[in-house]
């Protein structure tokens, strides 16, 4: 099943509504990546619903949130877009070092591949590409960009982060490496090893 947003704006949104005193930046911080790991914990690639099989600690999200706050704050709580890349940067890092299941394999890859039906063997898949670090920045930004609101803006506000992190991972990329036993039914003879396959997208 695709990442699971609705959750994240719900939690999210409701700790940053709650009127109880004492938030922190690092407590906030903690709130969003860790809501955001849980979130992109079903997330799989469009193309075909291969799901994460390994995913990297969220700590290096929550130090760059935090980082970005106490930059906001000592420029007079006035967000810039530069103030949004290191987060950005450790968002796409945390894809670099993801890893989705090989299989189920795809169809395309081995017929793109080898031009041939037959039994195919998953072997690996793998993230190359984190996604695009400068949209990730600008769409960062554009959701702490607003005026101060005078009704609780929590659930608003997550919705913003949830809709540049969706947009994010659609630009993250990988490749999906597998070998076909050639024929129909199989056939005896040494595996045809695929051309790796690339896919763009993660949902």
């Amino acid at each position: 099943m695709p990442a699971i947003w609705p959750t994240f704006i719900t939690q999210v949104g409701n700790y940053l509504n709650d009127p109880k005193e004492g938030k922190t930046h690092e407590e906030t911080a903690e709130k969003i990546a860790s809501s955001y790991h849980t979130a992109v914990s079903t997330a799989q690639v469009i193309l075909y619903p291969n799901l994460v099989m390994v995913r990297p600690p969220y700590l290096p999200i929550k130090n760059a949130i935090l980082k970005t706050f106490d930059n906001i704050r000592q420029s007079e709580k006035k967000a810039r877009p530069e103030q949004f890349t290191d987060w950005a940067k450790a968002v796409v890092d945390y894809w670099k070092k993801s890893q989705f299941s090989p299989a189920p394999f795809h169809p395309q890859s081995m017929i793109e591949s080898t031009g041939t039906a037959g039994v195919p063997i998953p072997i690996s898949h793998i993230v190359s590409n984190g996604g695009d670090v400068d949209k990730l920045k600008k769409d960062l930004h554009k959701a702490f960009d607003h005026e101060p609101q005078k009704i609780k803006y929590g659930i608003p506000f997550a919705t913003k982060l949830s809709t540049a992190f969706i947009s994010h991972l659609q630009s993250v990329k990988g490749t999906h490496y597998l070998t076909v036993i050639p024929g129909t039914p199989a056939t005896p003879g040494p595996p045809i090893v695929n051309k790796p396959f690339k896919w763009t997208g993660v949902v």
